[in-house]
């Protein structure tokens, strides 16, 4: 029972001289550790275990004047607001040799293993993975003998400021615009940045990929860095891509985004971005001017159709064709067939003698139009054709116009039925009937053709009669044969 007591009174004696041996900061221990964070600061304990880049510098000496070989290990912990992890006292971790007097310099990248997940505790998987919480992040570190697991060196902190920031948002151009070549290169990059902190304190990085293909999402041109088509860097929140800069290839689209970098002004904030500093991706059209077309021309063809030409300066340019009777507000669109020439292209179904508005949309790559200076044109009163008629026609044609008619005993018995492209006669005037007579027993209504000679050539015209007579000869025997004005 006496040896017991003695044992636990032994225990207590060291846990209290280890605290007071801790919590002395005058105490000369034989090793001193000077830490220094450069940026970029680490935004998460796995980024320190898995960093390929060194940005903490750990200055070791052993303040023995001769040359006395000490062996240490580290101990580190990180604490936020969140949490405090810290290394485990019984992690075993490739022991530091120290030459007495001579300071040893390791970095993050020969610690790492120290920051792996299974050798600390205090902090969640989920806390050790996610991005530092914004609050003052305290990196501490301390040695101990790779032996005797004494202390010999004094807890140091290192203190980071961090302040988690959005990135930069895209402004000009708009997304899934279309930009034309003005002659010199001259597009200007523009964006929102969305930082707390002084924007002095960023660098912004433009990345423009060009898309492989019509119909390739921009979200994925920056899938593979091979698919870059420019970078470059600038304090400012705009990029003029100039005539200096890589020639942008017409009637293609290019997609581009920011990034956003903290900048190490030597001091002890560091701002961090969400999606590493990524803006959202945008995208454009880089397409070659779209002329407007010029020379458009409406040429009545007859009283009812009229031909269309134009002429196009803007290669791979589709067309339509608007118009409208004049005084109307409403366009009527005829797409132009790729086939067609634009020498000349049939409208059909007009109205007689009307005046038209006519003008001619082009429409360009990506979807950009150019619209024609309008034009006007009329359609003709209908005209009677009239043509020559050769001497032989002449003398078998005895009707002309303003001649009394010989006068004759016409039969009485009447025609019993008259069907299309019967020819009777009125006079000495050939009716050649229509479609749609109708009638019988001698009394016939319809419409017709008939020919007429004046002054040496004949023309037809139409003809409309109702409730004409007609005897069995095809001649008419009471009734009037009207003129028809359509």
């Amino acid at each position: 029972m006496t040896i017991c007591k003695k044992i636990y009174l032994v225990v207590i004696t060291f846990f209290v001289l280890s605290v007071h041996v801790y919590g002395q900061s005058n105490i000369n221990y034989p090793v001193s550790i000077t830490p220094v964070i450069y940026p970029p600061y680490p935004s998460s304990i796995q980024v320190i275990s898995s960093a390929t880049i060194p940005n903490i510098y750990l200055t070791i000496t052993n303040k023995s004047s001769n040359a006395t070989v000490m062996n240490v290990v580290l101990g580190v912990s990180i604490k936020t607001n969140m949490f405090t992890a810290q290394s485990k006292p019984n992690i075993v971790s490739a022991p530091i040799t120290l030459i007495g007097n001579s300071p040893t310099r390791v970095t993050n990248l020969d610690i790492a293993s120290i920051y792996n997940f299974s050798n600390l505790t205090g902090v969640t998987l989920a806390q050790y993975q996610s991005v530092f919480p914004q609050s003052t992040i305290v990196f501490s570190f301390v040695l101990y003998d790779a032996v005797t697991k004494r202390q010999v060196s004094q807890i140091v902190d290192y203190s980071v400021t961090y302040t988690v920031n959005n990135p930069p948002v895209t402004s000009s151009p708009i997304d899934k615009s279309v930009q034309a070549e003005q002659g010199i290169q001259n597009l200007l990059f523009q964006w929102q940045p969305r930082q707390a902190t002084s924007s002095s304190g960023v660098l912004y990085v433009l990345q423009i990929a060009q898309l492989l293909n019509e119909t390739q999402d921009p979200q994925t041109a920056f899938y593979n860095t091979n698919n870059l088509f420019f970078t470059d860097s600038t304090l400012l929140t705009n990029y003029l891509y100039s005539s200096k800069q890589p020639q942008l290839l017409t009637n293609k689209k290019y997609a581009w985004r920011i990034q956003a970098k903290p900048i190490d002004n030597g001091g002890f904030t560091s701002t961090t971005f969400l999606n590493n500093g990524y803006s959202n991706v945008s995208s454009f059209a880089y397409s070659a001017p779209c002329k407007q077309p010029v020379q458009v021309k409406g040429e009545p063809i007859d009283s009812v159709s009229a031909k269309v030409s134009w002429v196009s300066f803007t290669d791979n340019q589709t067309f339509a064709i608007q118009y409208r009777k004049q005084g109307q507000l409403n366009w009527i669109t005829q797409a132009v067939p790729l086939t067609a020439s634009t020498a000349g292209v049939k409208l059909v179904q007009l109205e007689k003698a009307a005046n038209y508005e006519l003008q001619i949309q082009g429409t360009c790559y990506a979807g950009v139009t150019a619209m024609s200076d309008m034009v006007k044109f009329k359609l003709p009163t209908p005209q009677v054709v009239i043509a020559q008629t050769p001497a032989a026609v002449q003398a078998a044609i005895k009707a002309v116009c303003g001649q009394t008619p010989t006068t004759k005993t016409l039969v009485t018995d009447v025609l019993t039925s008259l069907k299309e492209s019967d020819i009777i006669k009125a006079g000495d005037y050939s009716i050649v009937v229509g479609s749609g007579v109708s009638g019988g027993g001698g009394t016939f209504s319809g419409t017709g053709t008939v020919e007429i000679w004046l002054a040496g050539h004949v023309f037809k015209s139409k003809v409309s009669f109702s409730q004409l007579k007609v005897n069995k000869n095809y001649e008419v025997i009471d009734g009037n044969v009207n003129l028809s004005n359509q």
